[in-house]
């Protein structure tokens, strides 16, 4: 008995993507040496850079999670949501005003 196999004519298709994206990769890989070499010399501004990153994604959260809690069904489930997302909110706006509250300046 002999099997025959169907001939399949597969054509690669290259795009721009496919030298795109290692080339992007090792751009990425150089710019975070760079920037962790700059907060290794400087780790002052490196903490309150980075404080102030998660301040304003708690900031997004709060936002996304007010949103998220309107699309909701049921009252309970709003309510829940929609006090989780002003906490988010609120602990994104105290820290991006006040990155550095231990520090004491003056």
């Amino acid at each position: 008995m002999r099997v025959i196999e169907p001939k399949i004519d597969e054509q690669i298709v290259s795009s721009g993507w496919t030298t795109a994206i290692p080339l992007v990769a090792v751009g990425i890989a150089i710019l975070m040496i760079v920037l962790s070499i700059i907060a290794i010399a400087f780790p002052f501004f490196a903490s309150v850079a980075s404080t102030l990153m998660f301040g304003w994604i708690f900031i997004f959260a709060g936002i996304t999670q007010i949103v998220y809690a309107f699309q909701s069904r049921g009252t309970g489930r709003v309510i829940g949501k929609l006090i989780l997302g002003l906490l988010y909110l609120l602990s994104g706006i105290l820290v991006v005003v006040n990155p550095y509250p231990l520090i004491s300046i003056g």
